[in-house]
C-alpha cells in the first residue's frame, strides 16, 4: 500500500450518502416513508484505514445502493494485525461482507474456506483486460476468490544532483534497464558521491521481506516451484540472488539499518531525503514525500534486471468472505466496484496503479506524476506469474516469515549464501510438509 499522493476531489454530504452511512438505503428509506414492508439487504465493506479510500468506496457503493433497492453498504475499517483481526471475526461469524486484502494473503483464506466463489457474478469480459499473473491472483481451479483491484509494484528512484555528479543519464524504457553488474558500478560511484551509502530498498517491516523475492525471479530463480507449493531456494539462480544481496551490504553500498527487520516505517525514504543514499529501489508510497519535501530533485527509472525481468507485487484485491449473509449480493459489489469505469475513479481519488492492462495513466488522469505514474504501470507488465502463484499460495504467510529470517541473516554476513540457502529449504519444507 501506499499513502495517496493527490486528494480526492472534495464531496459534500448527501441525503443518500447519511442515508448508507446509516445502514439504511435509499430506497427503502423511501419504502418506509410509503409505509410498504421492506427488509434491507446489509452489506459490510471492510478497508485499510486511509481516508481517501473509505470515502471513494462509500461513494462507489451509494451508487451501487441507488441502483439496488431494499439494499444499503456500510464501509469499516480494518484494525489492527490483519490475521489476528480476520481469523477471529471468521471464527464468531462476524466477518465483513466484503474485505480488502493483500495478495499475499489471500492464499491462505482462499484454501481454507473463508472466502467464497464469486466467479457467477464476474462478467466473463473482465479475465480479458487484466494480464495472466494479475488474474490468477484471486482465480484457483475451483472458482474465482477475489479480484484484484488495484497494483503496486517497485522502480528505482533517483537524485538529481548525485545522477549529474557522476555524469550518469538513467534509463528511461524498460528495454534499457540497469542490469545487476551495471547497477552495482553506478551504485559504487554513488556511493562515493554521497560519502555514505549507494542505495535502498523499500522494505517497511519484516511482514514486508517478500518485496525482494523478485531479485530471485531476474536471475531466474523461483522462491517456490510451478506448483506454488515447493521450496525452490538451493538452485544456482536463487543461491546467486542471495550472492547478489550480501554484495549491497559487503560493498558498504546499503545501511546495514535497512533490512527487512529494521522496524517500521521506510528506512530507504528516510534515507533518500536525508541524501545519504542517491537511489532506493521502492513503490509509489514515497512520491507524496518527495513532492513535499525535495520537489523537483528526484527522478525515476525501470526496476533493475538481470536475466530475466520482475518487480514487487503490491495492491489489493476485494473478495466475499464466508460470514456474508449475502453472498450474491456482495459478490456482484466487487464486480461493481472493479469495473472498468469504477477502477478509474477510486485509482484517480486515492492515486492508486489500476491493475486493468487497457488503462493508463492518462486515463486515470492524476493530478501530478502521470510520467511516473505510467512507469509503474508499465513495470507491472514485468510481474511472472510463477511469482504470483508463490505469493498467492495458502502457505505463504508462513513462508514469508522464514525468508525474513535467513535473508537478512545472510546479509549481514552471518550465514553465507549457500547455508542460507540450506536451511532456508529445511525450514520452508516444515512449513508446507506439515
Amino acid at each position: 500500500m501506499h499513502i495517496p499522493a493527490v486528494a480526492a476531489r472534495a464531496v459534500g454530504p448527501t441525503r443518500r450518502r447519511f442515508l448508507a452511512v446509516a445502514g439504511i438505503s435509499v430506497a427503502g428509506a423511501l419504502a418506509a416513508c410509503a409505509g410498504a414492508p421492506t427488509e434491507t439487504k446489509h452489506l459490510r465493506l471492510s478497508s485499510w484505514n486511509i481516508p481517501l479510500d473509505l470515502q471513494s468506496y462509500q461513494r462507489i457503493a451509494d451508487d451501487f445502493v441507488a441502483d439496488h433497492p431494499g439494499t444499503s453498504v456500510a464501509v469499516e475499517v480494518t484494525t489492527g494485525q490483519f490475521h489476528q483481526w480476520f481469523i477471529t471475526r471468521l471464527a464468531a461469524d462476524l466477518a465483513p461482507d466484503i474485505i480488502r486484502i493483500t495478495p499475499q494473503q489471500i492464499g491462505r483464506y482462499a484454501a481454507n474456506g473463508s472466502l467464497v466463489d464469486i466467479s457467477a457474478a464476474v462478467p466473463a469480459a473482465y479475465e480479458q483486460d487484466y494480464s495472466d499473473a494479475f488474474w490468477a491472483i484471486g482465480a484457483r481451479e475451483n472458482g474465482l476468490f477475489g479480484i484484484f483491484q488495484h497494483t503496486d509494484n517497485f522502480i528505482t528512484y533517483y537524485r538529481r544532483d548525485v545522477m549529474e555528479q557522476i555524469g550518469v543519464e538513467p534509463p528511461r524504457s524498460l528495454e534499457d534497464a540497469w542490469h545487476w553488474d551495471e547497477f552495482l558500478e553506478i551504485a559504487d560511484e554513488v556511493r562515493r558521491a554521497t560519502g555514505q551509502y549507494a542505495f535502498g530498498f523499500g522494505w517497511s517491516g519484516s511482514e514486508t521481506a517478500y518485496r525482494w523475492l523478485p531479485i530471485i525471479y531476474q536471475n531466474g530463480g523461483a522462491f517456490l516451484g510451478e506448483d506454488g507449493e515447493t521450496p525452490s531456494m538451493d538452485t544456482a539462480e536463487a543461491v546467486g540472488a542471495l550472492e547478489f544481496g550480501r554484495r549491497w551490504y559487503a560493498d558498504g553500498l546499503v545501511s546495514p539499518s535497512n533490512m527487512s527487520k529494521s522496524g517500521g516505517g521506510d528506512v530507504a525514504r528516510n534515507l533518500f531525503l536525508t541524501g545519504q543514499i542517491g537511489m532506493m529501489l521502492n513503490n509509489p508510497e514515497s512520491i507524496a514525500q518527495l513532492d513535499e519535501e525535495m520537489p523537483g530533485e528526484w527522478g525515476t527509472a525501470p526496476m533493475i534486471r538481470n536475466t530475466g525481468e520482475a518487480s514487487d507485487l503490491g495492491g489489493n484485491a476485494l473478495a466475499v468472505t464466508k460470514s456474508s449473509k449475502y453472498p450474491e449480493l456482495a459478490a456482484e459489489l466487487v464486480a461493481y466496484l472493479t469495473s472498468r469505469a469504477n477502477v478509474i475513479r477510486f485509482c484517480h481519488d486515492g492515486n492508486w496503479l489500476p491493475a486493468r492492462s487497457s488503462l493508463t495513466a492518462e486515463d486515470i488522469e492524476y493530478a501530478a506524476n502521470v510520467d511516473t505514474m505510467q512507469r509503474f504501470i508499465d513495470q507491472g507488465t514485468t510481474i511472472p506469474i510463477e511469482m504470483v502463484r508463490a505469493e498467492t499460495g495458502q502457505y505463504f504467510s508462513s513462508l514469508n516469515m522464514v525468508f525474513a529470517d535467513y535473508a537478512d541473516l545472510c546479509f549481514l554476513g552471518e550465514l553465507t549464501p549457500r547455508e542460507t540457502s540450506e536451511l532456508m529449504m529445511e525450514a520452508m519444507r516444515s512449513v508446507t510438509e506439515r
